[in-house]
């Protein structure tokens, strides 16, 4: 079966929703009121929700599958009951032996989210298993979600389970056939009852280049008077404000 879930379980659902609904169109129109119309509806809601209330832990993500929908990162939550990591022939890099420890402050070139907070920094370790068609990744994506200990989804990139977004963007080798220890940074909301624990790690491949422009700025971007190249401090850069900076278009002069 795939990591994520599967929607079969929402196909007599959504034909006892359309027989409820197509039953009371057959009602003659001197009958067929608001009220009628009403209870249709309502018999027809109900069909829907029957089989998840009528699940244990409902609020899991059961009834989700794996489709590429509506969203950044494409609709389909995990199985109520997959484990840490995802594993299996299609899976590019497998994440497994998923630790973590709480940090007593966030990096300070760390995004955190403006709202939904306070937030708590994780530094989570993994090892990472290049085991795809690439014999040399130059970078890699980490999915997945992490749950605290009532069952709520807690990750700063994916509060919602039912969006898989990525949690990490790791811009280095991964050989294949070789293990690797890999580390990142993550936010969970400070509020959340711990212990927190993992679901359906994996990670994918993605291209070096494209994962650098979503890197972390570093001092001298964030602050010019950083910078250890002289070229880069403020009064050169209110000469290229002024127009007097270096014209890359213009022919040096034949001496």
């Amino acid at each position: 079966p795939s990591a994520f879930g599967d929607a079969s379980a929402a196909g007599p659902a959504l034909m006892l929703a359309f027989t409820a609904f197509a039953s009371a169109l057959l009602i003659p129109s001197s009958d067929r009121g608001l009220t009628t119309r009403r209870i249709a509806l309502q018999t027809a809601a109900s069909a829907v929700l029957a089989p998840l209330v009528a699940q244990p832990g409902a609020a899991n993500a059961d009834v989700y599958d794996d489709r590429v929908g509506s969203g950044f990162g494409g609709t389909g939550a995990l199985r109520s009951d997959i484990g840490p990591s995802v594993t299996g022939d299609g899976v590019e890099i497998l994440v497994t032996d998923l630790s973590y420890r709480e940090l007593e402050a966030c990096p300070s070139n760390f995004l955190i989210p403006p709202k939904g907070g306070p937030w708590q920094c994780l530094e989570i370790s993994a090892t990472a298993l290049n085991q795809g068609r690439q014999k040399k990744a130059s970078a890699a994506e980490v999915f997945g979600q992490m749950y605290d200990a009532e069952g709520f989804a807690c990750l700063a990139t994916a509060l919602d389970p039912t969006q898989k977004s990525p949690i990490a963007s790791l811009t280095e080798p991964f050989l294949k056939g070789e293990a690797k220890k890999i580390t990142f940074t993550a936010a969970v909301q400070a509020r959340s009852p711990r212990p927190f624990r993992f679901a359906g790690f994996k990670a994918a491949y993605r291209s070096a280049r494209m994962e650098k422009t979503f890197a972390r700025f570093d001092p001298c971007e964030i602050d010019s008077s950083q910078c250890d190249d002289p070229l880069d401090q403020p009064e050169n850069g209110m000469a290229l404000r002024t127009g007097t900076g270096f014209q890359y278009g213009a022919v040096p002069a034949k001496k």
